[in-house]
């Protein structure tokens, strides 16, 4: 078997500017699009939002409505000590203020202390972006709504000159505290949960991010795996398609006659295609991590997981060389051959989210996504960066493994036997 493995790198080795292009050319679409997308996120990126907050709202006055509701309702004894309770260790106001004065939200806004007729002059002039105002009932209303069920009667204001970036960013993150609150409180009927102090949501860049402390994925991260991955799928199509020069020249017959089992001439192509997409894994990361630091502070855990699933999609690309391999030799027009590789890597590219994100897709083109290899490996790769738990690629590792393992046995069943070439 290493007879043919060493044919198949030195049958690639003989083209220099095939392996330039097939090993630098991942690392300098990275770095392109990288800084490509950094221009186009810079604006968004050094946003910064100058509020005003005014308090209008009497929050004592609002408690004690809210209490004399509470006694009229028909509800039992009870329950009437059990929402006082909890409403009096409930300020609004006060969890909307330190909401905008959190660490979350201090790159993005800042909260000024101006009375409400020098912040509306500043708001007209520029100097603020808008000016939240919490009118009076606020608190009544507020706790009528989250304990009692009933409809919102009052809201916060926000007063702006005119719509912009800044403004919509503002809004965007008042209504994700609106939400975030409403959805604590929801199901919150019985004591314990009615007592829960709510979690206040956290501003911030979107990013793909998870909960409890998961790490952000960045585009930088995205790019590096989307463009290595697929790249990687193509040097399954190039050692396949070397099988058509081998074909011209009558190799492939000769070894056909020497009556040596498919099974050495198969391995040697998914062999060679295996390490070459190795090698191009490591050049990239390599290289990309030293321009770019996509994945800063990392620790060895996380590089060994990262190493440990790309060499299981390596694997992966090995079995589909084979499988192309099988499919050209059975193909005698080149074009043929070149346009069915084509059009499946392509496929997996597409569909894996290797050429753009899948998320704006309809959910069904997104599911098959995830099941190619490329998209499975991206996927498995994201959760490692979130969170770093071992189990999270188990499943992808096995799943690429068989995948491997079917390709490699469909070309052994279609591999032309002697007689047939």
């Amino acid at each position: 078997m290493s007879t043919f493995i060493k044919k198949d790198l030195l049958v690639f080795w003989r083209d220099r500017k095939e392996i330039l292009l097939a090993l630098l050319l991942p690392v300098l679409i990275i770095v392109i699009l990288n800084f490509t997308f950094s221009g186009l996120l810079k604006d968004e990126e050094a946003i910064q939002i100058d509020v005003s907050f005014i308090q209008e709202d009497d929050v004592e006055k609002g408690k004690e409505q809210f209490a004399a509701a509470v006694e009229e309702k028909g509800i039992p004894a009870e329950e009437k000590q059990a929402i006082l309770a909890a409403a009096s260790g409930l300020d609004p106001v006060e969890l909307l203020q330190e909401f905008l004065n959190s660490s979350d939200l201090k790159e993005w806004v800042t909260v000024k202390d101006v009375p409400r007729q020098e912040a509306a002059e500043q708001v007209k002039s520029g100097e603020l972006d808008a000016l939240v105002s919490i009118p009076e009932g606020f608190t009544y209303a507020t706790l009528s709504h989250l304990f009692l069920g009933e409809a919102s009667q009052g809201a916060f204001h926000i007063q702006a000159e005119e719509q912009s970036t800044e403004v919509n960013s503002l809004q965007e993150i008042m209504q994700n505290f609106v939400n975030t609150l409403n959805m604590q409180f929801a199901l919150g009927k019985q004591e314990a949960e009615t007592s829960a102090e709510p979690v206040l949501p956290k501003g911030g860049r979107e990013v793909v991010e998870g909960v409890d402390g998961a790490s952000a994925y960045t585009f930088a991260q995205y790019f590096t795996i989307a463009i290595g991955t697929l790249f990687a799928l193509f040097m399954a199509q190039t050692v396949a398609l070397k099988t058509v020069t081998e074909k011209r020249e009558q190799v492939f017959n000769r070894i056909i006659l020497t009556d040596r089992h498919p099974l050495f001439f198969l391995l040697g192509k998914s062999v060679s295609a295996f390490l070459l997409a190795l090698m191009q894994f490591a050049i990239t990361l390599t290289a990309v991590q030293l321009l770019l630091d996509v994945f800063p502070g990392k620790s060895f855990t996380f590089w060994a997981g990262v190493t440990l699933i790309l060499i299981v999609f390596a694997l992966t690309v090995g079995g589909l060389s084979a499988l192309l391999t099988a499919l050209t030799l059975h193909l005698n027009d080149s074009n043929s051959a070149s346009g069915v590789s084509t059009v499946i890597i392509m496929g997996c590219g597409v569909l894996g989210g290797s050429f753009f994100p899948l998320d704006g897709l309809p959910e069904p083109i997104q599911k098959i996504g995830e099941w190619t290899p490329n998209g499975l490996t991206q996927t498995a790769i994201i959760e490692w960066v979130q969170y770093t738990e071992f189990h999270d690629l188990l499943f992808p590792i096995l799943f690429l493994a068989a995948v491997c393992i079917i390709c490699f046995a469909i070309s052994l069943s279609i591999f032309p036997k002697r007689g047939r070439s």
